[in-house]
């Protein structure tokens, strides 16, 4: 096996990681995510995350994105699912929604897919 040797001179090339947006929701705020995302957004999917290295997977058509968004919150509050994704366009732009269960509340972390594909 060879190994290359790393000369500390050479830099790197940078990295351009997109902005994400985060946040800790209380129990007000994430009904009212999920009330906005019904109400405004165009929703492309919804994924459950079961456990630390399980995958609950996507949810089913539950008949329109506010039957599936409803599943996904009460997955996520009654502790069903560890995590949630929710993808989805608004004002023209596709966005995806991670929500994980942490002890303070539900953590956000948004990133539009525009940003992240350079």
């Amino acid at each position: 096996m060879k190994l290359h040797a790393v000369d500390e001179t050479e830099s790197a090339p940078e990295i351009r990681l997109p902005p994400l947006q985060e946040a800790v929701l209380d129990e007000a705020t994430l009904d009212q995510l999920f009330f906005d995302l019904a109400e405004a957004a165009e929703l492309v999917s919804v994924s459950l995350k079961a456990g630390a290295a399980a995958r609950a997977g996507d949810l089913q058509r539950a008949g329109s994105a506010g039957g599936e968004l409803a599943l996904a919150r009460r997955a996520l509050v009654d502790g069903t699912a560890l995590g949630v994704q929710i993808r989805y366009r608004f004002a023209g732009s596709e966005w995806w929604d991670t929500l994980l269960r942490i002890p303070s509340g539900v953590r956000l972390v948004r990133v539009r897919i525009e940003d992240a594909l350079g």
